[in-house]
């Protein structure tokens, strides 16, 4: 919520509190707002008239213009009583602001703007004299109320910050269960963020996303872990020559390289230790495995052999059961298979 919406919401709510018990201070009766008109229309007939004298006309206008005048008279202790009670709320308004009660702040707003509309359209220049008092009331209550949502937001921003560098903290350390709790109070404090400072979030959702990387592929990693004891027990080998280690090799530094660089955005504990090198090597290992079914499984598909791609299909599923092209091939398939 920003200070438009927040005034806005303290404006309606003080309208609908006090739409019976606030009528307006100056009423104009039908007849009132008609003999004004009506004043005005015969204006128009003698401009119609030009130069021509019509003494009915004449004698009409008089007492109409006597009629408006007798009122206006009795309107203006009323509109100066008015004035004067606008000016004192302005100013009891603004102690307000000072002393930091927004709420109430904006309640008196409310109130001196109710109070400046009851006064008849007629009476414009009393308007006018009033609405640059009541403009600047309205710009310290904005400018005050944009500082406070400012603080609260840099609050909350710094906390999420805070959440994040703990979630990282942990998961360098091992304590996978304390990051993931760091990172979903994080992740729950970033969606209830007010409106604005779109910059912020984009940079504390870069490290929202680095952690979901980072403790989404560890959650996969003690499934591929059983996955691989299970493949060796029954005599496969992903992985045989020497051309292909020295790959995995380069692979195992580039991302040991990306994660330093992520988690050193946010925490200053050095350089990756070896237990974390270790997952990395996990996790390239899983994501070798995954690559390796998966072209498996469109070469058996390609060439017709659909209980082989099934086989390399359930394989990669069991090792990743969230992967989306995996599935796609497996609904792709006929349904005999």
């Amino acid at each position: 919520m920003d200070a438009d919406e927040f005034l806005d919401k303290e404006i309606q709510a003080e309208k609908k509190e006090d739409a019976e018990e606030k009528p307006a201070t100056i009423e104009v009766t039908k007849e009132e707002k008609d003999t004004i008109k009506h004043y005005f229309e015969l204006w128009n007939k003698i401009s119609g008239e030009k130069f021509k004298w019509d003494n009915e006309l004449y004698t009409e206008l008089n007492k109409s213009a006597k009629k408006v005048r007798e009122r206006l008279d009795k309107l203006l202790p009323t509109i100066e009583k008015e004035k004067n009670i606008i000016k004192q709320l302005v100013g009891k308004a603004l102690n307000e602001l000072e002393r930091g009660k927004y709420e109430s702040a904006t309640r008196l707003y409310s109130e001196i703007s109710d109070m400046r509309n009851s006064l008849p359209d007629f009476l414009l220049e009393e308007k006018k004299e009033l609405n640059k008092e009541i403009f600047q009331l309205y710009e310290k209550l904005h400018d005050q109320i944009d500082s406070k949502f400012i603080n609260d937001f840099n609050g909350s921003i710094a906390k999420v910050g805070g959440l994040i560098r703990n979630s990282f903290s942990s998961f360098r350390m091992g304590k996978i269960e304390s990051a993931k709790k760091f990172y979903e109070g994080a992740l729950e404090a970033y969606r209830t963020l007010p409106n604005g400072f779109l910059a912020q979030k984009l940079e504390l959702g870069n490290g929202l996303l680095a952690l979901y990387k980072e403790l989404s592929i560890h959650s996969q990693i003690k499934k591929l872990q059983q996955q691989l004891a299970e493949d060796a027990a029954k005599g496969y080998r992903y992985i045989g020559s020497g051309g292909n280690l020295k790959i995995l090799s380069e692979i195992i530094k580039n991302k040991v390289k990306t994660s330093e660089e992520k988690l050193s955005k946010f925490s200053d504990l050095g350089a990756i230790s070896a237990q974390e090198q270790q997952s990395v090597h996990n996790r390239t290992i899983l994501m070798r495995l995954v690559a390796r079914k998966l072209d498996r499984a469109k070469i058996n598909l390609k060439k017709g052999l659909c209980l082989e791609a099934k086989k390399n299909i359930n394989g990669i599923l069991k090792v990743d059961p969230d992967n989306a092209e995996a599935k796609q091939l497996l609904d792709s398939m006929p349904v005999d298979y």
